[in-house]
């Protein structure tokens, strides 16, 4: 089956014929028909033109019509007409062709080639002015033939816009290479050159020599320049110029050997600017390559357009869009199925594409994942310690699945890029690739799951326990909050004092009532006055919500070691005066009540450190004793200094917890507790001997908890009246 290439032949032959680009439609038939009987055997796709020539010419002509190629003349709807100004180009290239092969053939013109080119599609270009701007712009920019006037009286030349990049380059060398082939123009041009290229005439012969012998190697030198190529063929255009511009009757190869210099000299300019700008941009694409090394190693298409110099002029200054485009398409191409390419482009959550050098996503990942996981954790430890002061526990802090999906969409949110390098093939192929060992390696295999081929979810990448950082969180509150008891029973008081229900309470009421179902009415306490705290304000007091709560704060201050006695009495609050007693009675309890608690206390103190030193043993020389095991300091001004700094870390912790220990007489086991929290503290990190250090901070906090409540009665605080 024929198509628009087969006719476009034909429309060549017919006009090569006819020497017109002007084709009456039915002539155009006729040759077609003649064609086909030439042609038709050796090309079988011809054959469906043969059965119906015109109707499937005409669908032909409009399809290069569409293409730009020619255009169709019509009488109302029946095509009477074509005009293929591909014609022209076509014998304008042949005629190049030729002088390629003949250099003695002059310039092609109109004249010459004997053709009248419509003015519309010819663009007159003054070489001088405006023949350098005509060679950077792009082949389809240009028009179909070209006019080219030289100065000094030379005579114009036509050319295509096709042929401007490289072909006239040929010609114009050919040229000059016929000029020099005369024993007496060259003897005068190495005469004029020799001048100008003192101490470099070796490198002037080669020139020379390449023009003469190999003209093919000479036009690469214009195409390509050196500093010495373009100075070389700056000054031969020069002194070809301005010895044949003082001659006002020219012969036609002056006339050919001018144009030639005129064409080379502008070429010369123009290709020396492309090789400059060229390593301009090399050099600046250099610099972004630099800056692409260094941190943040990461970086969007934004940023990169945005990189500047040291100086903070924009790098785009010195090279274009395109040309980072180009770049980053060359680095982010991979040679080989099975190696990354030089750079990396990932897609984060937030459809964001970022660019980093694989040699530093490693570097990217283990660092990010290490800053993201500090800053999670602080922030679930500080968020959830809120909401516990207030009496709320949010969802994720007490289920796993909610605290997992939590902790994907807050690091899809505020660290995109590490979710899109968290892929186990990136990761995968990284880690081979730059053969990583030791700390790297191992973080590498915590974070994949090599069994199924995944990365490891996000929380465990993390390394975020939920419930460490509960317990974490419950650190952060005051201590009467962090005891379970201690803090029910304030709460407890609060309400019963206040009337005003806290968040968390007032959040388990409506679990319990949506537990139990509605009931109607309240009960009465009888012969009490007090308010509930289960009432509103004003209200009468549930006396069986009451007690229930009363035998649970009993029960859990049994469970911790502590005397019943010491929150409540009869099964009523020590500040109770719903029994006839009155305020004073009450205050005259509160005052015994405290008394025997620090009795108690002080008689506990005294046991256990009895457990420890013995019953005839002295505190501070058992003290002295572990020192010497934990302190191994030799300067006695240091070794006073360390054993200072472990005292006021004691004291400080122990003034923040006085109240607790007043209230509940402390026991050997949480003296431990307390003793081994502390030693895990990071100041205690060069101290080796922990075992002793422990011993020494349990025995020392049973002496200063023992001078607590040997201090004067005077230094005590009153009981609030």
């Amino acid at each position: 089956m024929s198509n628009t290439q087969d006719v476009a032949r034909i429309l060549h032959s017919f006009a090569r014929a006819a020497r017109t680009a002007e084709m009456p439609f039915q002539q155009l038939v006729a040759y077609t028909g003649k064609y086909l009987e030439r042609h038709a055997a050796s090309n079988p796709d011809l054959s469906d033109l043969e059965d119906n020539t015109e109707n499937l010419l005409a669908v032909r002509l409009i399809e290069l019509e569409k293409e730009k190629r020619l255009t169709v003349r019509y009488d109302g709807s029946r095509i009477v007409g074509v005009d293929f100004p591909e014609y022209y180009t076509a014998t304008i290239h042949t005629e190049y062709g030729k002088i390629h092969d003949r250099p003695q053939l002059p310039f092609p013109t109109e004249e010459s080639l004997e053709i009248t080119i419509p003015n519309d599609l010819v663009q007159p270009i003054d070489v001088k002015s405006d023949f350098v701007v005509w060679l950077g712009k792009e082949a389809e920019e240009s028009p179909r033939v070209l006019r080219l006037m030289f100065p000094d009286g030379l005579k114009s030349i036509i050319a295509t816009g096709e042929m401007l990049p490289s072909t006239l380059v040929d010609v114009a060398v050919h040229k000059i290479r016929a000029y020099l082939r005369s024993e007496r123009n060259v003897s005068y041009i190495r005469s004029k050159l020799s001048g100008v290229f003192r101490n470099r005439e070796a490198a002037l012969q080669e020139m020379l020599g390449k023009i003469l012998t190999t003209p093919d190697s000479a036009v690469q030198t214009v195409l390509q320049p050196t500093d010495f190529s373009f100075h070389f063929w700056t000054t031969l255009s020069s002194v070809l110029i301005k010895d044949l511009a003082l001659k006002k009757e020219k012969l036609q190869e002056e006339h050919d050997c001018a144009q030639s210099a005129y064409l080379l000299g502008y070429y010369n300019v123009y290709y020396k600017g492309v090789v400059q700008r060229k390593r301009e941009t090399e050099a600046a694409l250099q610099m972004l390559d630099t800056r692409l090394r260094k941190p943040p190693y990461a970086y969007t298409i934004s940023d990169i357009y945005n990189f500047t110099d040291s100086k903070g002029v924009l790098l785009t200054k010195r090279y274009g869009h395109e040309d980072i485009n180009d770049y980053l398409t060359t680095q982010v191409r991979a040679d080989t199925p099975d190696r990354l390419a030089a750079m990396l482009r990932v897609k984060g959550p937030d459809d964001k594409e970022y660019f980093l050098r694989k040699e530093y996503a490693l570097k990217v990942l283990i660092e990010g994942i290490f800053d993201a996981s500090r800053e999670l954790a602080d922030h679930y430890v500080e968020s959830w310690s809120s909401d516990l002061k207030v009496d709320r526990r949010p969802r994720e802090m007490i289920d796993d699945s909610a605290f997992e999906r939590d902790v994907q969409s807050r690091m899809e949110e505020q660290y995109p890029l590490l979710c899109a390098l968290c892929r186990f093939d990136l990761i995968y192929l990284c880690a081979n690739e730059q053969k990583v060992m030791g700390e790297a390696a191992a973080e590498i295999n915590r974070i994949l799951d090599r069994e199924r081929r995944a990365v490891r979810p996000m929380h465990e990448v993390l390394q975020l326990d939920r419930q460490k950082l509960a317990d974490d969180a419950r650190l952060l509150l005051p201590f009467w909050q962090a005891i379970p008891w201690l803090h029910s029973m304030i709460r407890l008081f609060q309400r019963m004092l206040t009337g005003h229900k806290t968040a968390g309470y007032v959040e388990r009421r409506q679990k319990q009532k949506a537990r139990r179902g509605k009931r109607s009415g309240a009960t009465t306490a009888a012969g009490t006055g007090a308010v509930s705290a289960d009432s509103a304000p004003g209200g009468e007091p549930p006396a069986a919500g009451r007690r229930a709560a009363d035998a649970a704060i009993r029960e859990t201050t049994m469970q911790l070691g502590a005397r019943p006695e010491s929150a409540t009495r009869g099964g009523k609050p020590s500040g109770d005066s719903g029994s006839g007693g009155g305020a004073r009675d009450g205050a005259t309890k509160g005052g015994t009540t405290r008394r025997v608690q620090a009795q108690e206390f002080k008689r506990r103190i005294d046991e256990l450190q009895q457990s420890y030193v013995g019953k005839d043993g002295n505190v501070d020389a058992t003290l002295e004793e572990l020192i010497e095991r934990w302190n191994p300091l030799l300067d006695p001004v240091a070794k006073a200094n360390l054993v200072e700094d472990v005292n006021s870390l004691v004291r400080d912790f122990l003034r923040r917890m006085k109240v607790g220990f007043r209230l509940i007489p402390p026991d050997r086991p949480r003296i431990q507790g307390f003793a081994e929290k502390l030693s895990q503290s990071d100041v205690f990190d060069q101290i080796r001997r922990k075992d002793a250090l422990k011993t020494y901070l349990e025995l020392y906090m049973l002496k200063v908890m023992g001078k607590l409540h040997d201090r004067p009665a005077s230094h005590r605080p009153t009981a609030r009246r």
